[in-house]
């Protein structure tokens, strides 16, 4: 890639950036080096942090988006204390019907929320965490959760159900991935043509059962 074309891409996911009326990119530095595009700065919450990888990737030419983002409050912003925080997020899980709870330990300090104990399934991991980063007043959530599903499957059985549920996915072409599990923890290679194709990918393994950890290491491609 060309300096020139890096100042194009640069000055297009910029403009992206400042287009998405749920992202203040007045704080947002963008740096992109062969197909890969850096967000430094700060946004005003994790919806935003979120949004601003998004958009990044919906811009031709990238490939890989490294979200290295801080979450800042505005100062005149009031903010729960660690105690509201911590009862609020508890009340969240608790109260979701499709979480197995129990085991979950919620901590709050100085605005970081730190998450212990284990959950039955890595989508419960993954619910759990976007609750905690979604909560007002959270600036960073330390992820101390452990997966252990109530029944072990086969590293085989779950790729395989990895493989057929991409399958029968029409985003989804199974043999631009490749699917790796050791000891439930699922690793995603291989290139796949667009944002939304990676996005489904990875919901795919998430939501399969016996999975405890999902690596994403898909590119898209030029």
């Amino acid at each position: 890639m060309t300096t020139e074309t890096k100042e194009q891409k640069k000055k297009m996911i910029i403009e992206h950036l400042t287009w998405d009326d749920s992202v203040n990119a007045d704080n947002i530095k963008v740096t992109i080096e062969d197909g890969t595009a850096e967000l430094w700065g700060s946004v005003q919450n994790y919806t935003a942090k979120m949004a601003a990888e998004r958009d990044a990737y919906q811009v031709e030419g990238v490939r890989k988006v490294k979200n290295h983002l801080d979450i800042q409050f505005p100062p005149t912003m009031s903010l729960p204390g660690d105690g509201e925080i911590e009862a609020h997020l508890e009340k969240l899980i608790n109260w979701n019907r499709e979480l197995h709870a129990g085991h979950i330990h919620v901590e709050c300090d100085q605005n970081v929320v730190t998450l212990s104990g284990t959950a039955e399934s890595f989508w419960e991991k993954h619910v759990i965490l976007n609750l905690a980063n979604a909560t007002n007043g959270v600036i960073e959530v330390n992820d101390q959760l452990r997966v252990k599903p109530p029944r072990v499957l086969n590293d085989e059985i779950i790729a395989n159900d990895i493989r057929e549920a991409f399958r029968r996915n029409y985003l989804i072409d199974e043999h631009q991935i490749n699917v790796e599990v050791h000891h439930g923890s699922v690793h995603l290679r291989g290139t796949v043509p667009g944002f939304l194709v990676k996005i489904e990918a990875n919901t795919i393994a998430t939501y399969t059962s016996g999975v405890t950890d999902v690596v994403d290491d898909m590119t898209i491609a030029q």
